[in-house]
């Protein structure tokens, strides 16, 4: 017999799991959040749901609330699908007083849960009580209605009933003669006081959605090679059992967009490329916004289409990062990396408070080894994870030196090995979870360092911006600090860009950092410039991190897509 909790987060769900395991039931406990991204991704595609966890008794926790750049899901919402699915199984219901259960989700997890719910359904952190308050009651209302008279409903009060309750009520479906505990745990938490973002100007939006769009020639076709394997097309559609999302030979990809309970929703498949789940983020990002425009998006790195050295797409495709001056490559902030809420993007992230005089007069970088082997043309040589896979399979000495002197021709090595030993530079590579094997590399174990908060970074002067395989991912983390920022001006574009301006808000240093030194010179014979740049640059990095804004922005960004069309 198949019990499901039907009940949303903060009812009792671990608790119950541990009297269940403590009698030697199976149990599935959120995985993560994969029972939730199961259960409504089946139902989106009308697939069979659950079956990696064939043997559970019980399945409790069907939510997911991380990772915070995408949407809360609510499977416990989906038990008429469920019913349907297994006829036979009992549901369990647990509730308790609302306002208490309220107040511990808006405390569960310091308050990232309750910040992630606001960035997603697009309120302040102050309306999320009403608006839980309304489905807590409609879903009770309706999970009672749904199984009247049917007998396969318990229900269990949590202020009220006890772990013996639960055993007594359960009977001889599973059987529960140990009981861990006598009274379940409920504790409201204590909230923290949300962040206040600061307000973008009113021409923000306007502004920099103008540069997001660039220039648009829309034809009638992508042309064949202008997209990789990552690009997805989606209909505008939202359906159970349908397949709007498609690859752009039309092939249908393993993505549901279907309604959620509060509000559409797109799931994809566990298992699929994270290249994939940020094209899931996208759709996310328009159903947020109460539309369904249909889009042609690209999330792959380093996209060379419409530019010179790339293929012209023929339609407008959204991007996160382009080449200056490239045709129908619409800029977009890349989900898991841009959104509000994530490093740099953080209204509730502590700011740098250490004053300039207080910093080491030294120039900090951490990052991976990313990037490509330099060449004197504007198009790099190979990447540098090719020549890492290389350094691992090589069999002989010969092989390992070709793959070292390739990786050593990348730029990202190069600056490594040319100023790891400077006394004005304080810089290492953190290997990402992919890569972090090679930090114990002999010949790279030299390079490698652990990877350290950001307060580590506003211990220093000056900050540097890489490039990577395009444009270098802490620019927003580094600029957004006391600091100053020296950035390499490489050509790449992502969706803050046209805000951001050389002498303005930052320091540009030349491609492949050829006079890193000069400029490391210039920045110390002008305190008072750095300083008045650093404030600058931290002003216009706070707009980044205004909700109401951000919408606006990708609204204009669709409505400049509509009218291309």
């Amino acid at each position: 017999m198949r019990i499901f909790h039907i009940s949303p987060d903060c009812c009792g769900e671990a608790q119950i799991a541990r009297i269940f395991r403590t009698n030697g039931h199976e149990v599935a406990l959120h995985e993560d959040g994969r029972l939730a991204a199961d259960i409504l991704y089946a139902e989106g595609r009308g697939l069979a749901p659950l079956r990696p966890w064939r043997k559970a008794r019980l399945l409790t926790g069907l939510y997911r609330r991380t990772p915070h750049w995408r949407p809360p899901l609510e499977a416990w919402r989906r038990f008429a699908f469920l019913d349907q699915q297994f006829p036979q199984a009992r549901f369990l219901l647990t509730s308790r007083r609302r306002e208490d259960w309220i107040a511990q989700r808006l405390a569960r997890d310091e308050g990232r849960a309750a910040r992630a719910w606001a960035h997603h359904l697009g309120l302040g952190e102050d309306d999320l009580p009403e608006v839980w308050a309304r489905h807590w009651d409609a879903h009770l209302a309706a999970v009672r209605a749904h199984f009247a008279g049917s007998g396969r409903l318990i229900e269990l009060d949590l202020d009220r009933d006890t772990p013996a309750d639960l055993a007594r009520l359960l009977g001889d479906l599973v059987p529960l003669p140990v009981l861990p505990i006598s009274r379940w745990k409920l504790e409201p938490g204590q909230r923290r006081a949300p962040p206040r973002p600061a307000s973008a100007p009113p021409d923000w939006a306007a502004d920099l959605a103008r540069f997001c769009l660039g220039t648009l020639r829309p034809g009638t076709d992508i042309a064949p090679g202008a997209l990789s394997r990552f690009a997805c097309h989606w209909d505008g559609a939202v359906s159970a059992a349908g397949a709007p999302v498609t690859d752009p030979e039309g092939v249908a990809r393993q993505m549901a967009v279907l309604e959620g309970g509060a509000g559409p929703v797109a799931v994809t498949h566990e298992g699929r490329h994270f290249k994939l789940v940020r094209a899931e983020g996208v759709v996310n990002d328009i159903l947020r916004l109460g539309r369904r425009d249909p889009v042609w998006m690209d999330m792959e790195d380093s996209r060379w289409l419409g530019s010179p050295e790339g293929v012209a797409p023929g339609r407008p495709v959204l991007c996160h990062n382009r080449r200056a001056g490239a045709v129908n490559a619409v800029l977009w902030p890349l989900p898991d990396q841009h959104a509000i809420g994530l490093p740099g993007f953080d209204p509730a992230a502590a700011p740098d408070e250490v004053p300039w005089h207080e910093k080491e007069d030294r120039l900090v970088w951490r990052g991976m080894i990313s990037g490509s082997e330099m060449r004197p043309g504007v198009k790099p040589g190979p990447a540098s994870h090719v020549w890492l896979e290389r350094l691992e399979a090589a069999e002989d000495d010969a092989a390992r030196a070709a793959a070292w002197e390739g990786l050593a021709r990348t730029n990202r090595m190069a600056f490594l090995a040319r100023y790891r030993a400077h006394p004005d530079f304080d810089i290492a590579a953190v290997m990402a979870p992919r890569f972090a094997r090679f930090a114990d590399h002999p010949r790279l174990a030299p390079f490698c360092a652990p990877r350290q908060p950001r307060a580590f970074f506003h211990r220093f002067r000056y900050q540097l911006c890489l490039t990577g395989y395009d444009h270098g991912s802490n620019f927003i983390p580094a600029i957004d600090s006391r600091s100053v920022l020296l950035a390499e001006e490489d050509g790449w574009e992502v969706f803050y860009s046209g805000r951001f301006r050389p002498w303005v808000h930052y320091i540009p240093v030349s491609r492949h950092l050829a006079d890193i030194e000069e400029k490391l010179a210039w920045a110390r014979a002008h305190p008072d410039e750095c300083q008045r740049m650093s404030g600058r640059a931290r002003h216009e990095a706070a707009h980044l991190r205004d909700p109401a804004a951000r919408r606006r922005l990708m609204s204009l960004i669709l409505d400049g897509l509509a009218a291309a069309r």
